[in-house]
């Protein structure tokens, strides 16, 4: 799962980790680390986050390694002595991982996974290790908030078009997946994720044909019962006329049942409506209606407390971009050093040392976490990572736990802060 990666991921870190690597190197500095990644804040109007990105992280251990075209361009930069470069050649990542499972929701501040092994290799790790669970993390996080925003109505990730890169694409369709959502428009990402492709029409294909009547009958042509028609070319509520007519049209002469319509502009609230019931007086109330077009979990929250007819949604944009909040304030820090607990006192920066526990505690719901000093004997949120779980089990694990969380902590706006408590002995 080192997506699209043509060369090895050794040189995805930023250039102080080697600078200062071959300072311990030369010093005989790489005795026993442990390095931890937490998540400052959460973003307005969030009141969890969802663990992710730990396939990615496997994969990304195993593929590690220095090659020779690595070290070549190392060399070129004048930085690094040969003996360095040799000592590179011969590094693995030999840690040992410690994480919250993927599908667990966490809060600021408590660990999300612990990396421990010589100095050296858990110190190079950071930069990647961060940029895989950064963006994973907004992304099943934000993918929850939609699934919550939608109530039970299918989710359907359509923003390929739109992500910052490829490999943002495919972590933002897994994250849609750990969430609930049913499919992906991205067809690599359905492939290498397993995850049900879905897709309609283009309004190129309407503008092509003489009129909409005749782009929809050689819609339905092709695909039959498949078939979901683009219908806010030209005028929504025609369109939605004349779907109705191409379908009864099809029901009669061929026994086909389209499957729906979909609209992606105009007063979404309104044309919903009116499809419903246009369909349902026409006797098509099998087809469903979906709605895409600048969807977040605001609007969509919105539309459903309002009243609109809606079967499914399409979202791209704001959740493949996470528009609300691009960016979460996540750090890989260093708590133990052979031994010894170390740690930042700089202000508004302060880090909290030692390896740590984290016990969730539930009576008819979650009430609590507690994050205390590293303790193997207890019931630690916090598990040792060897292998990638199946897709199934995250999601199940999502499941299971939002519900166990107050309504409250999981509003779309204005959530209530879960209580956190840090009983830690040292600093």
């Amino acid at each position: 799962m080192n997506w699209l990666l043509k060369d090895t991921p050794s040189l995805f870190t930023d250039l102080y980790e080697l600078t200062m690597a071959q300072v311990y190197f030369s010093n005989k500095i790489n005795a026993t680390a442990s390095f931890e990644v937490t998540v400052r804040k959460l973003p307005v109007n969030w009141g969890f986050f969802v663990m992710a990105g730990l396939a990615e992280i496997k994969a990304y251990f195993e593929a590690f390694r220095f090659s020779d075209e690595d070290v070549k361009f190392l060399k070129s930069l004048g930085l690094f002595s040969d003996e360095f470069l040799r000592f590179l050649r011969t590094l693995k990542p030999d840690v040992q991982v410690r994480a919250l499972p993927e599908g667990t929701v966490f809060f600021p501040n408590e660990p999300v996974l612990e990396v421990t092994g010589p100095m050296i290799i858990a110190q190079i790790l950071e930069s990647y290790v961060l940029n895989i669970l950064g963006f994973s993390i907004i992304e099943a996080s934000l993918g929850a908030r939609f699934v919550t925003a939608a109530n039970g109505i299918p989710m359907m990730e359509f923003g390929l078009r739109r992500s910052q890169s490829p490999v943002s694409s495919l972590r933002a369709a897994r994250g849609a997946q750990i969430a609930g959502f049913g499919s992906t428009s991205n067809l690599f990402a359905s492939r290498l994720l397993d995850l049900k492709p879905s897709g309609t029409m283009a309004h190129s294909f309407v503008e092509i044909h003489d009129c909409e009547e005749n782009a929809f009958e050689n819609f339905i042509k092709c695909y039959g019962p498949k078939s979901i028609l683009l219908i806010d070319t030209y005028d929504p509520v025609e369109g939605i006329k004349k779907a109705a007519s191409v379908a009864r049209a099809a029901l009669a002469n061929n026994g086909i049942k389209i499957s729906g319509i979909r609209i992606d502009s105009g007063d979404i609230l309104e044309l919903t409506k009116f499809a419903r019931n246009h369909f349902t007086a026409a006797g098509l109330d099998f087809i469903k209606i979906f709605a895409s077009g600048n969807m977040d979990e605001f609007r969509i929250a919105k539309l459903l407390e309002d009243g609109a007819e809606i079967d499914g949604f399409g979202v791209g944009t704001s959740f493949v971009v996470s528009h609300y909040a691009p960016d979460i304030d996540i750090i890989y820090k260093l708590v133990e050093y052979d031994g010894r607990q170390v740690f930042k006192t700089s202000p508004q920066k302060e880090t909290l040392g030692g390896r740590k526990t984290i016990l969730r505690i539930k009576e008819d719901y979650f009430r609590r976490d507690i994050v205390k000093d590293f303790d193997p004997a207890s019931h630690d949120l916090l598990k040792e990572f060897h292998q990638a779980e199946d897709i199934g089990i995250i999601k199940a694990r999502l499941q299971a736990e939002l519900a166990l969380f107050k309504e409250e902590i999981k509003r779309i706006s204005n959530p209530a802060q879960y209580q956190v408590d840090f009983q830690l002995t040292a600093k």
